[in-house]
C-alpha cells in the first residue's frame, strides 16, 4: 500500500501532468524524479553516511519499549531474532516500503521539483521541513522519541542536497533504507527467544 500512495500513484499524476502540459516522454520524466544512476561520488556520500549510521545505530541503540508499543512498524520484528524471516522482512520494509517509497516522493518528487523552481539551499530547507512533518506522527506511539526530529531533519537535508547535486534518489535511497533496516533488525535481535 506504501508504494502504491507514496509512489505510484504520484508518479502516474506526475507523468500524465507532464505529459499533458511539458510533452515530456517517460525517460525524461524518469530522469526529472531522479530514477537514474546520477554522479557516483554522491552515492558514495550516502554510503559513508549509511555505514557511519549503521554502525551508530549498532553502538548505541536507542531504547526499546517505544518500537515494541501497538502501532510501531518495528513491532513486528518483536521476538524474531536475526534470521531468514527478519532479515527479509527488514530488506522488505526498510528498503523498498519505507525507504524506496517515501525516497521517491520526498526527494525524486518534491525535492526534484523545488529544485528546478528554487536556489538549492530553499528548495532542500522546504523538502527537508516537509518531510519532516509526517514523521511528528511517530510522536503518538513513542512520545519519548522526539529526540529523534533534529536527526531525521539533518538526514533530510543531507539526503535532499545529495538528490539536488546528483540528480539521483539512488545514494539517499541506500541510506535511508539501510538505517530503516538496521532499526528494524536491531529490535529483532535484542527481542530474541
Amino acid at each position: 500500500m506504501n508504494l502504491i500512495i507514496l509512489a505510484g500513484a504520484p508518479f502516474v499524476a506526475y507523468y500524465a501532468f507532464q505529459k499533458w502540459r511539458g510533452k515530456r516522454g517517460l525517460d525524461e520524466v524518469r530522469r526529472r524524479v531522479g530514477l537514474q544512476l546520477g554522479a557516483p561520488r554522491y552515492i558514495g556520500y550516502c554510503a559513508i553516511a549509511s555505514a557511519v549510521g549503521v554502525a551508530a545505530l549498532c553502538a548505541f541503540p536507542p531504547p526499546l519499549a517505544p518500537f515494541l508499543r501497538e502501532g510501531s512498524p518495528q513491532r513486528a520484528f518483536q521476538g524474531l531474532g536475526i534470521g531468514f524471516i527478519s532479515i527479509t522482512m527488514a530488506l522488505s520494509y526498510g528498503m523498498i516500503k519505507t525507504g524506496f517509497a517515501e525516497e521517491f516522493l520526498f526527494r525524486g518528487l518534491i525535492a526534484g521539483s523545488l529544485s528546478r523552481r528554487l536556489p538549492l539551499h530553499w528548495a532542500n530547507i522546504a523538502q527537508a521541513t516537509i518531510f519532516l512533518l509526517p514523521h511528528f506522527l511517530a510522536l503518538i506511539v513513542m512520545p519519548e522519541m522526539w529526540v529523534i526530529l533534529p536527526l531525521v531533519f539533518a538526514g533530510a537535508l543531507f539526503t535532499g542536497w545529495v538528490r539536488i547535486k546528483s540528480g539521483s534518489i539512488l545514494g539517499p535511497w541506500l541510506l535511508h533504507g539501510s538505517l530503516n533496516v538496521t532499526m528494524c533488525l536491531s529490535v529483532a535481535a535484542r527481542t530474541a527467544v
